[in-house]
């Protein structure tokens, strides 16, 4: 068991855990609460279909940045 702090309305996940159970950036956690002085954490991850989904439906943007001209691309191309 580990502690913990409560601070600015954030609960901080010691490094350790976040090491042991691989705790990534834009993982989510559930939380239920169990009486009025404790509540279990867990964590979330979506599945590889749900990923898939995800992608399939947010595609990540591919090609030229906005605001760059056909004539700063070919620049200097002999």
């Amino acid at each position: 068991m580990v502690e913990t702090t409560y601070h600015k309305k954030k609960i901080y996940v010691p490094a350790g855990i976040r090491q042991e159970i691989s705790l990534r950036e834009g993982d989510r956690l559930t939380v239920e609460v169990l009486d009025r002085k404790s509540f279990k954490v867990e964590l979330k991850r979506k599945t590889a279909e749900e990923q898939i989904l995800d992608a399939l439906t947010k595609p990540r943007e591919v090609g030229v940045p906005k605001g760059v001209t056909r004539r700063e691309i070919y620049e200097g191309i002999s």
